[in-house]
């Protein structure tokens, strides 16, 4: 039998462990053996016995070298004949209705030629991120094993906060973190867990994909917007801490450039204090490499509790499902969405899509079930919100109270002001109030001096995009009570009617 092997293997009467020395550092002439140890094991003698009465499992580590993902007229011809013999080898009916099995290791099934994982017979078997009750399995047994350790773990608390925070880590980090513990003597902290899972998914997924962060501030230090704030903390927070049916999959935050979308909601998740993973890019510019780490990012979600996912520029950051979308970008926006709608991760994990242009998010992702049930505008300041970010602007250049005559004229200077031209000039303010300290005995800003600087600033010519955008929030928005002012058929008609005009004259934000 061994003499019937191809090319690979010429000698009629080489040894065994010739067959097997050759095989050394050729992975073709190693595959082309294992091929024929498996016609072997089902070969008999001239008595009709079997020439190896056991069942032959074939572990391949890293086949996605041997096998790579490609076209096949692009691959070398090394990898194709590889992948010629494995798809032969798997295909032959003898080997199908055998008892031997061959298993292929790889990271992800998205690495391994499409030819040889597309087949019938190749079942894709996926191994979990370890969960919670395995994490805290391997802390007890870690810490009651004494050949492993030199001393017992040192913890700030318990084995199951400990389990609960290495949310995302392998078995092989945590086992790391746990040596390096025992044998420094340190007590392990919160905040060092937190570093070593963000060190993790960020070696894991790359850090230009993902960053894991605690925001710094909470909703207390967010300026105006009370309506808004007060929505997320009496309709919102209850329903991303919740794990029961009444927990939300994730939501969708619209708004104007400039208006604050990004700093109210960091707000929410420092309020919140869960982590945050802030996507950044899933489009990998390889051939392939955006599968893997979707799939990564599957594995890891599937393994946190309690996460805040925070897309910023989302319509950017996932494609269209239409026929015009490139089929990389179809494959991932369906796999987002299917993963935002997924039962198993509903209390778990919540999506927050922040984008300033709401119609360019893909329809599909904007269903309810997924981040349409919630979508939140954020909105230039108005009325009580205008006079709050008011005295936050001179709060630093001015400690005297202004009367109501000189706010009104502050207000009517500062009418057409975002969130964003408010800080900017709180800034010039600031700046101001330094080069008068410099040359006189104080550097507070009279109610003119505040005045003239505010007056000297033109806003950027961005207009009528911001108020397309404007119009595109009111229009998208989920509730009316985030409205402004009494919400009607006729208002909406009029939201429709006005950003019809504006793209008649070629204005799209």
């Amino acid at each position: 039998m061994i003499a019937s092997l191809d090319t690979a293997i010429e000698p009629p009467n080489a040894s065994f462990s010739q067959y097997m020395t050759d095989a050394i550092g050729s992975p073709t002439l190693a595959l082309e053996l294992l091929r024929q140890f498996c016609l072997l094991s089902r070969s008999t003698n001239s008595d009709g016995e079997k020439f190896l009465s056991e069942k032959l499992i074939i572990l391949i580590e890293a086949a996605d070298m041997l096998l790579p993902e490609g076209e096949i007229r692009g691959l070398s011809l090394q990898d194709r004949h590889r992948i010629s013999i494995v798809q032969d080898w798997i295909s032959d009916s003898n080997f199908m209705n055998g008892n031997d099995t061959v298993i292929f290791i790889t990271e992800s099934p998205s690495l391994l030629n499409s030819r040889i994982i597309r087949l019938p017979q190749v079942v894709n078997v996926e191994i979990p991120a370890p969960g919670m009750s395995e994490r805290q399995h391997f802390i007890s047994w870690f810490n009651n094993t004494p050949q492993l350790i030199a001393k017992p773990l040192n913890l700030w608390g318990t084995q199951a906060q400990l389990a609960m925070l290495t949310a995302g880590l392998s078995i092989q980090a945590l086992r790391q973190m746990l040596l390096y513990v025992c044998y420094s003597g340190e007590k392990l902290q919160p905040e060092d867990v937190i570093e070593k899972v963000s060190e993790f998914i960020q070696t894991q997924l790359g850090e230009d994909v993902v960053e894991f962060k605690k925001p710094a501030h909470s909703l207390k230090d967010i300026v105006g917007n009370q309506k808004l704030v007060d929505f997320l903390k009496t309709q919102l927070i209850p329903r991303i801490t919740s794990t029961g049916p009444d927990a939300i999959p994730g939501m969708s935050v619209c708004g104007p450039i400039g208006s604050g979308k990004t700093f109210i909601f960091e707000g929410l998740a420092g309020q919140l204090d869960i982590p945050v993973l802030v996507l950044k890019n899933i489009r990998s510019m390889w051939f392939g490499q955006t599968d893997v780490i979707f799939e990564r990012l599957r594995r890891l979600l599937m393994a946190l509790v309690k996460v805040l996912i925070f897309v910023d520029e989302a319509d950017t950051q996932f494609g269209g499902v239409g026929r015009d979308a490139h089929s990389t970008e179809r494959r991932l926006t369906g796999k987002i969405q299917a993963m935002m709608s997924d039962p198993q991760l509903r209390g778990n994990i919540t999506w927050l899509l922040m984008t300033a242009r709401i119609y360019n998010l893909s329809p599909d992702l904007r269903r309810e079930g997924r981040v349409g049930d919630i979508v939140v505008p954020v909105l230039d300041p108005r009325d009580e919100d205008r006079e709050d970010f008011l005295q936050w602007t001179i709060a630093k250049v001015s400690s005297n109270p202004f009367s109501e005559e000189d706010i009104e004229r502050l207000l009517k200077v500062t009418e057409d002001y975002s969130a964003a031209s408010f800080a900017s000039l709180r800034s010039d303010l600031e700046a101001t109030s330094l080069i008068k300290a410099n040359s006189e005995t104080t550097g507070e800003l009279t109610v003119d001096e505040i005045i003239a600087v505010a007056e000297d600033r033109i806003l950027p010519n961005i207009g009528p995009i911001r108020r397309y955008q404007t119009l595109q929030a009111l229009l998208n928005c989920t509730r009316k009570s985030l409205l402004p002012g009494d919400y009607s058929p006729e208002i909406r008609e009029s939201w429709v009617r006005q950003i019809a005009q504006l793209e008649a004259v070629g204005v799209r934000g």
